[in-house]
């Protein structure tokens, strides 16, 4: 993916942004302050005035990412097109100016296939292995713990409006429209999607042979296909 850090607006920015090239090179076990400052610009002094050490650093960056991905996504249906200050509209921006359902479909291969990806903004091979370490981290610590759990409700929300706009195009597609008795939330589908991406994550970035990717997208694509039609597209939902 392209570094999201490449022109920074002030000095956290830059400060974060030697922390995620630092962290791509060398994986959270050898990523050190050290070594996020021979990635810095500036001063190296400066990243030990504003963080005490490498986790409270990283935890930032986390948050940093995660505020970037909210605003980039927030209101709307998926594929809304912006508009300018003056009103007029504006193309909307890569990956979001895609149908609902591509955009699940490369939620889903980023977490089992990210070599395949080569979009501007797709996550990469390393940027899914230090995820998955950094997301590792939130067994036996809570700073971490707290992150994720906020980014799986930004994650989940984000997954239920593309769920439902998905289900949606399904039925203008004419694959038909489920009755109450038959009916499932766009939560239910958004977190069983979330978790499977998840358990994807970890499954890609621990693990050498990679014969299991094609079964399992092949059993979530299958899954989809049962159940966009089932998605209830109006009305209360749950909480993913």
């Amino acid at each position: 993916m392209n570094d999201p850090f490449a022109e920074p607006a002030d000095t956290r920015q830059a400060i974060l942004g030697a922390a995620f090239r630092a962290l791509c090179e060398h994986g959270y076990a050898n990523v050190t302050i050290a070594r996020i400052g021979d990635e810095f610009d500036k001063s190296p002094s400066l990243v030990y005035h504003h963080y005490d050490g490498k986790d409270e650093l990283l935890v930032d960056l986390l948050e940093f990412l995660l505020d970037e991905f909210e605003a980039s996504v927030a209101g709307g249906s998926p594929g809304d097109a912006p508009e300018s200050e003056d009103g007029s509209e504006m193309a909307p921006e890569a990956p979001f100016d895609r149908s609902a359902r591509d955009q699940l479909d490369d939620y889903l291969t980023a977490a089992v296939e990210p070599t395949s990806l080569d979009q501007p903004h797709a996550p990469d091979a390393r940027f899914v292995t230090v995820m998955t370490e950094l997301r590792s981290q939130a067994a036996n610590d809570e700073a971490y713990r707290d992150h994720f759990d906020r980014s799986d409700r930004v994650f989940g929300e984000y997954l239920k409006r593309l769920v439902r706009e998905a289900a949606a195009e399904t039925s203008r597609d004419g694959g038909g429209a489920a009755g109450d008795e038959a009916s499932v939330t766009a939560a239910q589908v958004a977190s069983t999607l979330q978790t499977f991406a998840t358990g994807g994550m970890f499954r890609w970035a621990t693990t050498n042979k990679r014969a299991w990717v094609a079964d399992s997208r092949a059993g979530i694509d299958r899954y989809l296909e049962a159940t966009l039609p089932l998605v209830k597209t109006d009305g209360p939902d749950e909480e993913a």
